[in-house]
C-alpha cells in the first residue's frame, strides 16, 4: 500500500507503478490518499508500505529519496479579488487579506518565519488538511488559500487563481518507508525502480 499527499509528484508514482505492472501483470496496489500526518501514522503503524511526502516534513524517523520535482508555493485567489489583476504576490502583501492555511505543524512553522523575515503578521481565518473543502470557501471569498500548486493541477479553476510567492518558494517531495521493516519482494522491486531512477 502507498501513501500520496496531494501534489504533482502522483504522476512519478504513477510512471513506477506502470513499470511494475508491466513487469508483474498480477499485481494489484491500493493508494491511499490524505494529509502527510495521516499518512506518517499510517506508515509508522506499518500499514503503508511507502509513501510520497511533501516538504517541510519530520522524516528523522524514516528512509527517505528526495523526488526530482519541486512544488512552487502561493495563494489561491478568487477572480473577483483585487489581487487577481496580479500575476504573482509578494510574501508581505499576504499580511493584507484574511488566510486559509494548512494545519499541518511543519507547515504552520514555515509561514510563521515568512511572516518574521517580512516583519509583518498574517491574518489566519481558518485552517484546513486537505485543499478540495478550501476551493469553495476561497470561491465564496472567505479567505485566499497558501499551498502549492501541484494540490490545485486536478482541479477546475475557472473561478480561481494561483498567484505564486515571490521571492519564490519551493519545497520537494519525498518518497519515505519505515526503517528496518522487510520488505514484500513486489514492494521491494518498486522501492528499486524508484532508487534506480532518482538515486544520486
Amino acid at each position: 500500500m502507498i501513501g500520496c499527499v496531494e501534489a504533482d509528484n502522483s504522476d512519478t508514482v504513477a510512471m513506477m507503478l506502470e513499470e511494475l505492472v508491466n513487469e508483474y501483470p498480477q499485481v494489484t496496489f491500493t493508494i491511499f490518499s490524505g494529509t502527510s500526518d495521516m499518512i506518517v501514522e499510517r506508515l509508522e503503524k506499518g500499514l503503508l508500505d511507502l509513501a510520497v511526502l511533501i516538504e517541510p516534513v519530520d522524516t528523522k524517523q524514516f528512509e527517505k529519496l528526495v523526488l526530482p520535482h519541486e512544488e512552487r508555493w502561493g495563494l489561491l485567489v478568487s477572480k473577483e479579488s483585487f489581487l487577481a489583476v496580479q500575476d504573482e504576490i509578494e510574501i508581505a502583501d499576504l499580511a493584507r487579506i484574511p488566510l486559509l492555511s494548512s494545519s499541518r505543524t511543519e507547515v504552520a512553522a514555515m509561514i510563521g518565519s515568512w511572516a518574521k523575515e517580512s516583519g509583518v503578521s498574517f491574518q489566519i481565518v481558518g485552517t484546513f488538511n486537505l485543499i478540495f473543502n478550501v476551493i469553495p470557501l476561497v470561491e465564496n471569498h472567505v479567505g485566499s488559500a497558501i499551498g502549492i500548486e501541484g494540490a490545485l493541477s486536478a482541479w477546475n479553476l475557472d473561478r480561481l487563481k494561483f498567484l505564486p510567492l515571490v521571492p519564490e518558494v519551493k519545497t520537494k517531495c519525498v518518497l519515505v518507508w519505515k526503517k528496518h521493516r522487510e520488505h514484500s519482494p513486489l514492494v521491494a522491486v518498486l522501492l528499486q525502480y524508484f532508487k534506480d531512477a532518482f538515486e544520486a
